[in-house]
């Protein structure tokens, strides 16, 4: 005996109802989770944060082991490269190296070095432009900004991005 087409349809989407709910459900409430912590975290990224790993690991001599020399090359050389690019030197300003304890101040003299040779203004072939204007702290021959910006910015930007698309994909999900 056949059974009628309409019959079957109805009791298809009867059964697939309840699941498509659920499925609905879950994904409302992760696209929630996901919304509100992109817009609380955004400050996860706070100075602090950035100054205890450059004051820890920025050209730190002994390693603890294996990875902690690979994490003190990666922070070494990220911080490097920002305070080139970007002619900043520290995350508040050069004092951040004379202020705090460092693994930096610990294999470097304060006369010699009072904060990495990256934060002096270079010339064409990497070299401060005036060493001696630099380690005394003469203006314009050594760069007198915090990099806190130039790392803040777009990360912040990015996390109000997230944000913002998790609550279209929310709206969208509720409309539907």
């Amino acid at each position: 005996m056949r059974t009628p087409r309409g019959i079957l349809e109805r009791a298809n989407s009867a059964v697939c109802l309840p699941q498509y709910i659920i499925l609905m459900l879950i994904t409302y409430a992760f696209e929630m989770a996901s919304c509100i912590t992109a817009a609380t975290h955004r400050d996860f990224l706070t100075p602090n944060l950035f100054l205890k790993q450059m004051l820890e690991r920025y050209k730190k001599s002994e390693p603890d082991n294996n990875n902690d020399k690979w994490m003190i090359d990666g922070v070494t050389n990220t911080w490097d490269k920002l305070m080139v690019q970007n002619r900043c030197c520290g995350v508040h300003g050069p004092s951040d190296w004379q202020k705090y304890t460092s693994a930096f101040r610990a294999t470097h003299n304060d006369a010699d070095y009072p904060w990495p040779h990256n934060c002096c203004v270079l010339d064409a072939q990497g070299s401060p432009t005036n060493l001696d204007g630099c380690k005394l702290g003469v203006p314009g021959y050594y760069n007198s900004n915090g990099c806190y910006d130039a790392i803040s910015g777009p990360a912040n930007t990015q996390a109000w991005a997230v944000a913002w698309f998790g609550f279209a994909i929310l709206c969208w999900t509720v409309s539907t």
